[in-house]
């Protein structure tokens, strides 16, 4: 039989263990060494573990004015402008703690609070001139320049409850149980380094801060707990089924505007202004001012989000495979889901006088009730651990424009789509070059088969959300493949009780542009990120990282402000990054 119990409650596939002993040997994680809490019994098993953080980051390239000039990129372009600004400086802790009797019956309890001394003074903007008359400090996309609630949270200071959750492992009629009910993840399928294109897709909201700040992080890392329950029965040795449904939903964690890593001003998740356009005076009853025949420039506000209620029947079904001529297991998904990831719609209004219509306002939406039906395999070819995914999700929301064509917009565009992972994970042997480490490898590729509704906004090459017709406009197309590399090398007691290692990743898009929401930023060709660090391991207790983060994307078009002012208007990727390497340093220690 290929399953054991775990004292957490979850169960755990052997498969890759034969290859994974060895990696954990050399990586061991800062929380195995647990505070043992006595209780007098050998029943329990009971345990407290603190991890403390500090994480400091400086900027290494000043603004550059093809960016800091665009009026939806100028706030997180300038809120740490200069070469040396120290764009983080960041004190946490996680905490968590486990009690297990007799390794069969416990609960979880972990949360964590943070504190980001770079954030105190609020939101910053461009000092210059938008327009003749117009600063860009009035034209902020936080309403009177100050955060909003979600970026004070996660960006100042504040505090969040992670896992809390009791499990039951036992038998019936010589079955296996292992049952769990509370707020935890979830994570199925074995893709690692494509959050987007995964079986695991939306199992859990995804944590974009950690994911754009920390590139090279693995998907399981990125999800975020929510309430549910889960049930995995060994029907035979071979078989398992194992059954989810979520109590909760939440939505994607996103960089939010006015911050470092940004996707855009504009995307606050809270009170905040999209874009600023130039008009001429007599569309200014439309807005609510008074008629004038000067030209005006205005904001567009944002409205609360539309999202999916609470219990909205999200679940999943897995039935698991480990046959005796394979050495690996093979499983089989079915998943309900309503997505995580925002599209950014507007209402909008005709203005016959420009014989256009214009947005009266923009909101967030999210996607209800996608299907995906998975299978994955997972095996050892000698050494290296080999992962495989096949997936199809059924009305997924897809790569959405900014379009008229819809004027009251609750839903963006949405289609069937074919997804590909494949990755495998080889272990680095001795060498002249290194001691030990790890390489790991991930290829993933969309195929868009149909798109099922409001095609008219789908922001793809060949329909009408897309009128430039150009993938390197942020236009999706067919199909798309990306891919990551984690390159670790490790030597060990360079110095008595410190081992060093040179953790080294890139991720990005090789082809194409993803046709799954949100397009580039989900993956285009040409736009990557990328990082490369030294990493002391110290007596297996503390780690302190020197890394170098960097993102590159392609631009495409530029633009002229109403003042003159020239800045980058379009491009495939996050382009906005292009000016932000950084220089972080993180200690981790636990007690």
């Amino acid at each position: 039989m290929y399953r054991k119990s775990r004292k957490d409650g979850s169960a755990m596939t052997l498969p890759r263990l034969t290859v994974l002993a060895s990696l954990i040997a050399a990586m061991t994680p800062l929380h195995a060494y647990a505070f043992k809490i006595d209780t007098g019994s050998s029943d329990w098993d009971v345990s407290w573990d603190n991890t403390f953080s500090y994480n400091l980051g400086m900027r290494t390239q000043g603004v550059d004015p093809m960016i800091g000039n665009n009026p939806n990129f100028d706030e997180g372009d300038y809120k740490f402008s200069h070469a040396g600004d120290i764009v983080t400086n960041r004190v946490s802790i996680l905490s968590e703690f486990t009690a297990a009797y007799q390794g069969y019956v416990g609960l979880r309890l972990s949360g964590s609070a943070w504190k980001d001394f770079a954030y105190g003074s609020g939101d910053v903007a461009n000092p210059g001139t938008y327009a003749p008359g117009i600063t860009y400090q009035s034209i902020r996309a936080y309403p009177n320049g100050v955060y909003g609630s979600f970026t004070n949270r996660y960006y100042v200071q504040g505090a969040q409850l992670l896992d809390g959750f009791a499990f039951y492992n036992s038998e019936v009629a010589g079955h296996s149980i292992y049952f769990k009910v509370g707020q935890f993840t979830e994570y199925w399928g074995n893709s690692l380094l494509s959050p987007t294109q995964g079986i695991s897709y939306a199992q859990g909201a995804t944590d974009g801060i950690k994911a754009y700040n920390t590139p090279g992080t693995q998907t399981k890392e990125l999800l975020l707990p929510r309430p549910q329950v889960s049930l995995t029965a060994q029907v035979t040795p071979e078989v398992s089924l194992s059954g989810q449904y979520a109590f909760g939903w939440t939505y994607n964690r996103l960089p939010t505007g006015g911050t470092y890593i940004e996707a855009a001003d504009f995307i606050a998740q809270g009170p905040g202004n999209l874009f600023v356009t130039s008009l001429p005076g007599a569309v200014r009853p439309l807005f609510g001012l008074p008629p004038s025949s000067a030209p005006f420039s205005y904001q567009v506000p944002q409205s609360p989000s539309i999202t999916p209620p609470q219990v909205d029947n999200n679940f999943g079904i897995k039935l698991g495979w480990t046959p005796q001529f394979m050495n690996g297991a093979m499983g089989f998904y079915f998943r309900r889901l309503d997505e995580t990831q925002p599209w950014v719609l507007a209402n909008w209004k005709a203005v016959p006088a420009l014989k256009t219509s214009l947005p009266t306002d923009y909101h967030l939406a999210y996607n209800r009730g996608a299907q995906l039906i998975g299978y994955s395999l997972d095996t050892t070819l000698g050494s290296v651990a080999v992962g495989f995914e096949a997936s199809y999700r059924h009305n997924t929301a897809l790569n959405t424009a900014l379009s008229p064509a819809i004027a009251n917009q609750t839903e963006g565009a949405k289609g069937n789509v074919l997804n590909l992972v494949t990755n495998a994970i080889v272990p680095l042997s001795r060498s002249p070059l290194w001691d030990t480490g790890t390489l790991t490898a991930e290829i993933g590729y969309t195929h868009l088969l149909s798109v099922t509704q409001n095609a008219q906004l789908y922001n793809g090459v060949g329909y009408a959300g897309c009128p430039s017709n150009n993938k390197w406009n942020g236009c999706s197309t067919k199909d798309y493949v990306g891919m990551g590399l984690v390159f670790q090398p490790q030597w060990l007691q360079v110095f008595p009780g410190v081992d060093l290692s040179l953790p080294t990743s890139l991720t990005g898009g090789i082809w194409g542009t993803n046709p799954i929401n949100p397009g580039p930023a989900a993956g285009a060709q040409g736009f990557f990120t990328y990082s490369i660090g030294v990493q002391a391991l110290i007596r297996q207790r503390a780690t302190l990282t020197l890394s170098y983060i960097g993102y590159h994307a392609h631009v495409n078009a530029t633009s002229l402000t109403p003042s003159g002012l020239s800045y980058d208007s379009a491009g495939n990727g996050l382009y906005d990054l292009n000016d932000r390497p950084w220089v972080s340093l993180t200690l981790q220690s636990s007690f």
